[in-house]
């Protein structure tokens, strides 16, 4: 069982955002964990069900807003949507302080969210626990992890970005940070970290023998496949070669023909308002790059009020998964690295997860659960 509800983000624009909520696991109404999962680009928070059910197995209260313009939360307006179409002219009219206020937004928003769901459902905050784990010193308990996938990763990157934004108040600052413990990236692409795709990777969506209105529904069956990356790809880290493995395993089925109709239409979204999705990389790109820069290693960042629980950040992929996952992985390690002067695992931790592919959630919910359980533990 799960429900559905809304949550106020600001009185003044009167934005809401709706989600889905598994509820307190029934063996737990005091001392348990929560995630707040955002969704991705031309999937809706739907996709995320599959997980809902095991909250009482797992202890963990799984939460999933629907983004702005997805079903339920409050579409754009004009102005907003104003810069993402497929006019070239507009999207170089946008100024880079408009840019970085649209992204700026975004990120208040989720933190808008988080706050709201935290002072609505009596969500227990993180506590510490005297019980050792392997004579290697206290656990947490209760609390609330963010994790942001595929695109989503995007908006829980500007969310962290942001705590410190003139938008934030203190008391939201404050109260975010009782509760705050993990941030997950799993499965970001290289876009939404504001890098480029090369030119040489053949991609779906800028290829002018695919017609425009098929781009989007062949790019949402792509990404559900299962991919197989040669060993020497892997060892050599071979950026190229990864981006160019397009042909899905026949081994498993992609995702997406697991669906039933009802499944697709509730968890495919690409309408006019979703769209927005698509662009985001596309005009933000130098805004996504500082943001991303930002959220993860910036040590004066780390000590704003409502990150001063958030211990641990994650990058999360799995080992079959489409072909932006194994490049993104390697430039956060290669950026973790760098901001780490040599020192790995610095700013982030890494976690690789064998057999499964992007839509993790979906055809695997308990063992994406055990690994969102692992995560939490370790937080």
């Amino acid at each position: 069982m799960f429900f559905t509800d809304q949550i106020l983000l600001s009185p003044t624009s009167n934005a809401v955002m709706s989600y889905l909520d598994s509820g307190p696991p029934s063996s737990s109404v005091s001392s348990y964990e929560t995630i707040i999962l955002i969704h991705g680009n031309s999937f809706s928070n739907a996709i995320f069900k599959r997980l809902l059910p095991l909250n009482t197995q797992y202890n963990i209260r799984v939460v999933a807003p629907s983004r702005r313009g997805f079903s339920g939360s409050t579409p754009f307006t004009q102005d907003e949507k104003l810069f993402f179409t497929e006019d070239d002219g507009s999207q170089a009219s946008a100024t880079d302080d408009a840019k970085a206020k649209i992204l700026e937004l975004r990120g208040v928003e989720i933190l808008q969210f988080i706050d709201g769901f935290i002072q609505r459902s009596g969500i227990p905050p993180i506590q510490d626990n005297s019980q050792t784990v392997d004579g290697n010193g206290k656990t947490r308990k209760g609390g609330l992890a963010m994790i942001g996938w595929s695109l989503g990763a995007t908006f829980s990157l500007s969310a962290i970005a942001n705590v410190d934004s003139s938008l934030v108040s203190n008391e939201m600052r404050d109260r975010v940070g009782q509760y705050l413990r993990a941030h997950i990236m799993l499965e970001p692409a290289l876009t939404g970290l504001g890098l480029s795709i090369p030119p040489e990777t053949w991609l779906a969506f800028r290829d002018p023998n695919i017609p425009y209105s098929a781009r989007a529904p062949l790019f949402s069956h792509l990404i559900t496949g299962y991919y197989d990356y040669s060993q020497e790809t892997l060892a050599n880290r071979d950026r190229i070669a990864a981006l160019n493995t397009i042909v899905p395993r026949i081994s498993r089925t992609p995702s997406i023909y697991t669906f039933t109709a009802e499944e697709h239409d509730e968890n495919v979204i690409l309408t006019p308002e979703s769209s927005i999705d698509l662009y985001f990389s596309k005009v933000l790109q130098h805004q996504l790059r500082k943001t991303y820069l930002k959220a993860c290693y910036d040590e004066k960042l780390r000590i704003n009020p409502a990150l001063r629980n958030m211990v641990t950040v994650w990058e999360v992929i799995g080992d079959k998964s489409y072909s932006f996952v194994w490049p993104t992985f390697w430039e956060i390690e290669d950026d973790d690295m760098k901001a780490g002067e040599g020192e790995k695992g610095k700013f982030i931790q890494f976690m690789i997860i064998n057999g499964v592919n992007h839509f993790m959630h979906w055809d695997e919910p308990e063992k994406t659960m055990g690994v969102f359980r692992r995560l939490l533990d370790a937080s």
